[in-house]
């Protein structure tokens, strides 16, 4: 296997279901009005578009775009509950 095949992969499952792609993230991240679910599907693209031919061979692209999706979204879930607003943290002081 070639080291574009990854690339080449990658880009055709992109093109095929990047509407399928968004409304699965719009459903996983439907209750946060701050981050948009094309911004988050284009930023695992580019992060597995820059790192795809120094991997091995992908076998199961959807299961691998999926799964980094989600990855992706914990992540930013994580990030956001241990960030609090400063008027948060003045009332739990207060109280």
């Amino acid at each position: 296997m070639s080291d574009k095949e990854n690339y080449k992969n990658l880009k055709t499952f992109f093109d095929d279901e990047y509407h399928s792609l968004k409304a699965y993230t719009k459903s996983r991240i439907d209750n946060t009005a701050d981050r948009d679910a094309e911004d988050i599907v284009q930023e695992v693209a580019l992060q597995l578009f820059a790192r795809a031919d120094s991997q091995s061979p992908i076998d199961n692209i959807a299961g691998f775009v999926y799964r980094s999706i989600r990855n992706k979204i914990i992540d930013l879930m994580r990030k956001k509950k241990k960030e609090t607003s400063i008027e948060e943290d003045m009332e739990n002081r207060l109280f």
